[in-house]
């Protein structure tokens, strides 16, 4: 753990040299969401339920997704690309799953902050009341996706060197992530043919999970489940890539 400790206050000293941005990002993504998107699609989607209230939990799994993805991607890219951080790290007594971890730490740190701000940005301006055990319950679904999410940006940040492809991946995953899954509109209001794939990919239920809290539905444990073990699967393959990429530790 001492070994890792640099690496932690590293990170932390880049949080607070920017911490300005962060805040402004963390603030601004919920509102530039529940305005441009939210509040438009409400005039044209009916549900049984106040439309602006269950998009709050779309709002929370792609900005708390993003900001995980987001950080982890560039800060892998950076280490193996466009610095010479990575030629320390591997002359230091660090492990490749040291450095995963440290990485996936750190994207799933920016997504939980992303996560806390996003709730009370949407519960403020939709005037929504969550008990304790709703909060606790989404809290528990949302850091299995924060870390689904985290470990994809390490995985495709260890790969791939040019910012730009980078950066138009992280757009068509948000386009995906908000409109692609059921975030923003809910699942029978796709095409069928559609609907028969998305089905099929378990963050499609970990994501209706998050709703499932606001609407009182029962929960899809196995998309959960499934989830979870994608991200186990995910972050080996990471490990071993990692192994091929660098060097073995």
């Amino acid at each position: 753990m001492n070994l890792l400790m640099p690496l932690l206050l590293r990170d932390w000293y880049e949080f607070r040299k920017h911490l300005i941005s962060n805040l402004l990002f963390w603030v601004l993504m919920p509102i530039i969401l529940h305005i441009f998107l939210a509040i438009p699609l409400s005039r044209f989607i009916s549900m049984d339920i106040r439309y602006l209230n269950w998009s709050s939990g779309g709002i929370w799994v792609t900005t708390a997704g993003m900001a995980a993805f987001l950080q982890s991607a560039n800060r892998m890219r950076k280490i193996q690309f466009e610095t010479q951080q990575i030629d320390a790290l591997l002359k230091a007594p660090i492990s490749n799953l040291d450095l995963l971890s440290i990485n996936i730490l750190r994207g799933m740190l920016y997504g939980i902050g992303q996560l806390i701000t996003a709730i009370l940005i949407t519960s403020t301006l939709n005037h929504e009341y969550l008990g304790i055990g709703g909060i606790g319950i989404i809290c528990f679904q949302m850091l299995t996706l924060i870390l689904h999410f985290s470990v994809v940006g390490t995985f495709l940040g260890l790969l791939i060197s040019n910012a730009m492809l980078l950066t138009n991946i992280s757009f068509f995953l948000f386009i995906y992530v908000s409109m692609g899954l059921g975030n923003f509109i809910p699942l029978e209001n796709y095409p069928s043919s559609y609907l028969a794939v998305i089905e099929n990919i378990p963050t499609t239920a970990a994501f209706a999970n998050i709703k499932s809290v606001i609407i009182h539905s029962p929960f899809n444990w196995a998309g959960f489940f499934f989830t979870l073990l994608g991200t186990i699967i995910l972050f080996i393959i990471t490990l071993i890539t990692s192994h091929k990429v660098l060097r073995k530790l």
